[in-house]
């Protein structure tokens, strides 16, 4: 079946992060840190968003990452074009210069497929999972300390690494610290 990557996730997950903080440029280290990404690789995968116009890269001291437009402007499937990652079939993207379009009875699955697919993650905004993940870590936040937390008063950093999903409990977010067998087993 069709795969995301790891570089595709990774870019995903970094431009929402960078996107939450709209206000201040973020390090590579601190996007590593919060969403628990090999902080060599998200390097690799921020120079090529960079290269690809999605993100601005300012060095120094007062230097990070930040969006190149705003996030409604920005989809999913601009941040995996950025990364030029391959389509499900080359006849698919480009059909006029398919030699078996006329002949081959899987052309109009892989076309469909194909426009399906850019369809939904066209249509998936920045912006959305913006708000989608700031609902889930105020979500997250409320669980931890057990007290309500509105949106608008959430403020401090919850790293992806310390919640996990619980299995059997849908989207709700529970502290790994709450479920031991949640717990990362050290190698």
């Amino acid at each position: 079946m069709l795969r995301v990557t790891k570089k595709a996730d990774y870019a995903v997950r970094l431009m929402v992060e960078v996107a939450c903080h709209s206000g201040r440029a973020m390090t590579t280290a601190e996007i590593a840190e919060r969403q628990d990404i090999p902080y060599q690789f998200l390097r690799k995968v921020a120079r090529t968003l960079a290269n690809g116009g999605l993100l601005v890269s300012e060095r120094g001291g007062r230097g990070g990452l930040a969006l190149a437009r705003a996030p409604e402007d920005i989809s999913v499937l601009d941040i995996l074009r950025a990364l030029g990652l391959p389509p499900i079939n080359d006849c698919s993207v480009d059909p006029d210069n398919c030699p078996r379009r006329e002949i081959c009875a899987v052309f109009p699955v892989w076309f469909e497929a194909q426009r399906e697919i850019e369809r939904v993650l066209g249509a998936a905004r920045l912006s959305k999972l913006v708000r989608a993940h700031r609902a889930l870590l105020v979500r997250a936040a409320t669980a931890e300390t057990g007290q309500p937390a509105l949106e608008r008063d959430y403020k401090g950093p919850i790293p992806i690494r310390q919640m996990a999903h619980a299995r059997g409990s849908g989207n709700r977010l529970e502290s790994v610290t709450d479920r031991p067998h949640l717990r990362r087993r050290k190698p």
